[in-house]
């Protein structure tokens, strides 16, 4: 059995990212492109770029307008189409919960605002016996706790010029709920989780016992916040460093 060269396989994924990076061009022009403006955004020489569109228009991903610019196709469409209808956000964001338990052996949880509130979305308990503990589907108050302050502060979305670690909220103490055990004796620390658009998706929580968890802790603050850049990243958001 033969076997395929190298320099071809190479040709091959050269190929397709290429491709990718012509219809990600495509993202941040939604009105349609010119084909000068794929030039700028992708680095291929207009050229190279034309043979690529012919392919895809021909396999309607993309749709040439009457004065030359682009659109994208029926086919890009009903690939959106099916992402929307299959795409579960508890399927994503409850393996990060469970690995930031393991790893710090405290409560993990996801936040979402639900109006003057925040819901506790998604959760992790910690295994220990005294923990922090909300019941999933719970309202709480957008009080001065880290995951109500994330979720004020990032309801726009993504600022302009933003780096990850800005966003990281801190609070010991905090809250006037008192669904959640010993709320006055809890700390957490939150970051924002982004999704398409970079619009907000929820807040991500680490919270213990003050007696037990530093929500200064740098190794914890990391964690959390590699966690929250990586959860972005598969919902869709454009991750800043």
């Amino acid at each position: 059995m033969s076997r395929q060269k190298s320099t071809d396989v190479d040709r091959s994924v050269k190929a397709v990212k290429r491709t990718l990076a012509i219809l990600d061009a495509f993202i941040p022009h939604p009105g349609g492109i010119s084909l000068g403006e794929l030039e700028a955004a992708t680095g291929l020489f207009k050229s190279v770029i034309l043979r690529y569109m012919l392919t895809l228009e021909a396999e309607r991903y993309v749709f040439k307008r009457a004065d030359g610019s682009y659109e994208l196709g029926s086919r890009a469409y009903q690939l959106g189409c099916v992402y929307e209808r299959t795409f579960d956000l508890h399927q994503h964001v409850k393996p990060v919960l469970e690995k930031l338990t393991a790893a710090t052996q405290e409560s993990s949880t996801f936040y979402v605002r639900d109006g003057d509130f925040r819901m506790c979305l998604l959760r992790k308990d910690s295994p220990q016996h005294i923990k922090s503990s909300v019941p999933v589907g719970t309202l709480l108050a957008m009080d001065d706790t880290s995951a109500a302050s994330v979720l004020r502060h990032f309801e726009q979305g993504m600022p302009q010029r933003w780096r990850y670690q800005q966003g990281l909220f801190t609070s010991t103490g905090a809250g006037l709920n008192r669904l959640e055990t010993n709320s006055l004796l809890t700390a957490s620390i939150s970051v924002p989780v982004f999704k398409h658009d970079n619009q907000l998706a929820g807040a991500l929580s680490i919270s213990g016992p003050t007696s037990r968890f530093d929500p200064e802790d740098v190794a914890s603050q990391q964690l959390l916040l590699q966690a929250a850049q990586e959860l972005s990243y598969v919902l869709g958001a454009a991750t800043r460093e």
